[in-house]
């Protein structure tokens, strides 16, 4: 990751930076990637990765809210803004996940990022799983595939700072 610093002998990744947002989404997608492999081979199960996954949306959350002390929030970006963003990304996804949730608190803005980073996720996992199912797919394809979502989502995340 680029922009780090040093604070209390850690390295922190400052979330200023559109390259450290990017990678942040390129290795959450990368871990949905491995557990979908995991799941197919039957070294996984599908209720683990799935928890998994869960848990991942949360631990992306807390780093794009700057409340993961390897990450630098931003001023008036961590939090609602860049959760905003994210909802804008698939607002079909989105409002499914919300009315999924039920009673959702959409002033909150840590659950408004938690509903963000699981459309992420859950987005990465169908374009994993369309790809892989079209004729002639590649590993190429499969990362195109990815790296599509990751950027979507990566580029709505930066909006609120542009």
């Amino acid at each position: 990751m680029t922009e780090n610093v040093m604070q209390e002998d850690k390295v922190v990744h400052d979330l200023a930076d559109p390259k450290v947002v990017r990678e942040l989404f390129s290795m959450a997608a990368s871990e949905v990637l491995y557990r979908l492999v995991q799941v197919s081979r039957k070294v996984m199960e599908a209720d683990k990765a799935r928890d998994m996954d869960d848990a991942l949306a949360r631990h992306l959350a807390r780093a794009l809210m700057g409340e993961n002390p390897e990450f630098k929030g931003v001023d008036g970006w961590s939090g609602m803004p860049c959760a905003i963003a994210l909802s804008t990304v698939e607002p079909k996804r989105f409002a499914a996940l919300k009315e999924a949730e039920g009673g959702v608190d959409v002033a909150n803005p840590r659950v408004m990022m938690v509903l963000g980073a699981t459309a992420f996720y859950r987005a990465v996992y169908d374009a994993i799983t369309e790809a892989v199912q079209q004729d002639g797919a590649t590993q190429a394809s499969v990362n195109r595939a990815m790296s599509a979502v990751v950027d979507a989502y990566a580029l709505a995340a930066m909006q609120p700072l542009a």
